[in-house]
C-alpha cells in the first residue's frame, strides 16, 4: 500500500505541474491579460548620460539610412522600419522584415504577429516600452509583387542580397544598444545573424554567441517567429520553454 500511495502522489504532483504549464501557456497565448502584472521585476536604469549618447548615435544612424536605396526594397517601401524600444534593452528581439502594417506605420511588429509578440514578452515581464528593443534583418517591406504595395498577404522572405545590404544597419544597432541578450525570431533572422544554415526547429532553445562590432560577446537565443505560432499553435509550448530560459538568464544579470 505505501508503494501505491507514493506512486499515486507522484502522479498527482505531475498532473498539477502539467496543469500549471497549461494554464501559463493559455495565459500567454489566449485572451487573459492578468499575467501582465504578475511577478514584476524592478528595472535597473542606466545613467542618463549613457542613454543620451545612445540616442544621439541611433538618431545619426537613422539619418544615414532614412532614404536608403542600397537594394531594390528601398524603391517600393512606404516607410523604413528602423526599430523601436528602450535604449538599454534587456533583450533585442530580431525578426526578418516589415510586413503590410509595419510598412505603413514605420514600426516593427504592429500586426497580428506583433500582438502575439507583445503577449509573449509580457509573459516574462518584458515590453517595448520598458525593457526591450525590436528590429528586423531588413528595414523595408519585401513584397512578392512590388507593383501592388496595396495588397495584404503580399509578403515574402528577404533575399540574401537584400539581407546583405541591410545587415550592417542591424549590426550597428546592436553595437549601440549593447543588449544583455538577443532573441532571434524564426529561421531568417537566426541564419542571418548567426551565419548558420541550420533551421529554427533544430537550434531553437539553445544559446549561441554573437560578437558585436565592439567585440562584445552577446548570448543569442533563437525561437520561433510569432507568425509561425499563428499558423501552427503546436509550437506555442516550445516558445514558452524558450521564454522561461530567457527569463532565467535575465534574472541572473540583475
Amino acid at each position: 500500500m505505501p508503494g501505491n500511495f507514493e506512486t499515486r502522489s507522484q502522479e498527482i504532483n505531475s498532473l498539477k505541474e502539467s496543469v500549471r504549464e497549461y494554464v501559463k501557456t493559455s495565459e500567454l497565448f489566449g485572451e487573459d491579460e492578468f499575467f501582465r502584472t504578475l511577478h514584476q521585476t524592478p528595472l535597473v536604469e542606466k545613467p542618463a548620460q549613457e542613454s543620451s549618447d545612445k540616442k544621439a548615435r541611433l538618431d545619426a544612424l537613422y539619418g544615414k539610412y532614412a532614404e536608403c536605396k542600397n537594394c531594390p526594397l528601398g524603391n517600393t517601401r512606404n516607410k523604413i522600419v528602423f526599430g523601436m524600444g528602450v535604449l538599454n534593452p534587456d533583450v533585442l528581439f530580431v525578426g526578418e522584415g516589415p510586413g503590410f502594417e509595419e510598412d505603413r506605420k514605420g514600426l516593427p511588429f504592429v500586426g497580428r504577429a506583433g500582438e502575439l509578440l507583445d503577449k509573449i514578452m509580457a509573459s516574462i515581464n518584458l515590453s517595448r516600452e520598458k525593457s526591450v528593443y525590436i528590429a528586423n534583418i531588413v528595414k523595408c517591406h519585401p513584397m512578392k509583387n512590388p507593383d501592388r504595395p496595396d495588397l495584404r498577404g503580399n509578403d515574402r522572405p528577404p533575399e540574401p542580397s537584400e539581407m546583405a545590404a541591410c545587415l550592417p544597419i542591424l549590426e550597428e544597432q546592436i553595437d549601440i544598444l549593447d543588449p544583455k541578450f538577443i532573441c532571434t525570431l524564426g529561421s531568417v533572422s537566426t541564419k542571418a545573424l548567426l551565419k548558420t544554415e541550420d533551421g529554427i526547429s533544430r537550434i531553437r532553445g539553445r544559446l549561441f554567441e554573437y560578437v558585436s562590432l565592439s567585440h562584445k560577446k552577446i548570448q543569442v537565443l533563437p525561437t520561433y517567429h510569432p507568425a509561425a505560432l499563428l499558423r501552427n499553435p503546436e509550437l506555442k509550448r516550445d516558445v514558452w520553454e524558450d521564454m522561461k530560459l530567457l527569463q532565467n538568464l535575465i534574472s541572473q544579470t540583475l
